[in-house]
């Protein structure tokens, strides 16, 4: 049992009834309102957000990280932190889950959390949406249906420091364990509000935020033309296969397209996204 402030129970062997909640994970569909991480970088991330974890499983030198980021937790959600943490070798980690690394053995943990409450409200997730002197930079997400581009996109988000990232209601589910991981945990660390997505431009815009949509069709400008931006924007980025819907295109203020090589029509959404993403930040205004 660690010396920190909280609880951390050893394991010993992977017939030990503690771990049922991780038993067979690789095989098992957990419950709709049980989010998992998988990871040691998504445990940490999900341990310091505002989602309130349940159950730990992870190997003894994670403890003294895991004990630091616990002490840290935000208040509204509480000191108490999981109601169990378990320590164990990565043999009976492997064993009890049947999940196996390889090379990435050493960074191989779980955790189990609750899904938290959709928001009720954009404002909600973005507290400085109204505060209109503030920089705000977003990326929406319109039906996006394939869970690794979802969380790369989040990792995309959290790379350039964006404020958050939207959803419409028919986008893959970002908490899915796939998106969770892919994302590196990052979608517990980036604000995300799922809805109506004309609705939801239709607010930013009224807040000043600039909204842009990257389509292929014609009458879009390219992006190599832009020459600046302000500190509040938003950039849409459609389904894989069906690209920006019309009623959310018709809702944006600017329609924008990469400038490719003759013979290449399109690029996926990820590399597109990072592409704008970036664009987007070195084009803000200074002032």
């Amino acid at each position: 049992m660690d010396s920190g402030p909280f609880c951390i129970w050893s394991i010993t062997g992977a017939e030990d009834a503690r771990l049922q909640a991780f038993r067979g994970l690789k095989h098992r569909k957990l419950p709709a309102d049980i989010v998992l991480a998988e990871g040691y970088d998504a445990v940490l991330l999900l341990l310091a957000s505002q989602h309130s974890c349940k159950e730990v499983l992870l190997q003894p030198h994670m403890e003294s990280e895991v004990n630091r980021v616990l002490q840290g937790r935000p208040a509204d959600v509480g000191r108490a932190g999981p109601s169990s943490i378990l320590s164990s070798s990565i043999e009976v980690i492997e064993e009890v889950t049947e999940i196996r690394l390889g090379a990435g053995r050493a960074k191989l943990a779980f955790a189990l959390a609750d899904r938290r409450r959709a928001p009720a409200s954009l404002h909600a997730v973005l507290p400085g949406l109204a505060a209109s002197s503030a920089p705000l930079r977003l990326i929406i997400l319109d039906g996006l249906t394939d869970a690794a581009n979802v969380g790369t996109l989040f990792k995309v988000a959290a790379a350039f420091g964006l404020s958050g990232v939207l959803c419409s209601p028919g986008c893959c589910d970002p908490f899915s364990a796939r998106a969770v991981r892919v994302s590196g945990g990052q979608v517990f660390s980036m604000p995300c509000y799922q809805g109506d997505l004309p609705e939801a431009l239709h607010h930013l815009r009224a807040e000043g935020v600039l909204t842009l949509a990257a389509v292929v069709q014609e009458g879009a400008v390219y992006f190599d033309e832009v020459q600046e931006l302000p500190r509040r924007w938003a950039m849409v980025l459609g389904s894989e296969h069906f690209g920006v819907e019309t009623a959310v295109r018709e809702a944006c203020d600017k329609l924008v397209k990469i400038r490719m090589a003759s013979g290449v029509d399109s690029l996926n959404v990820v590399i597109s996204g990072g592409v704008l993403v970036h664009g987007c930040v070195e084009r803000e205004s200074r002032e």
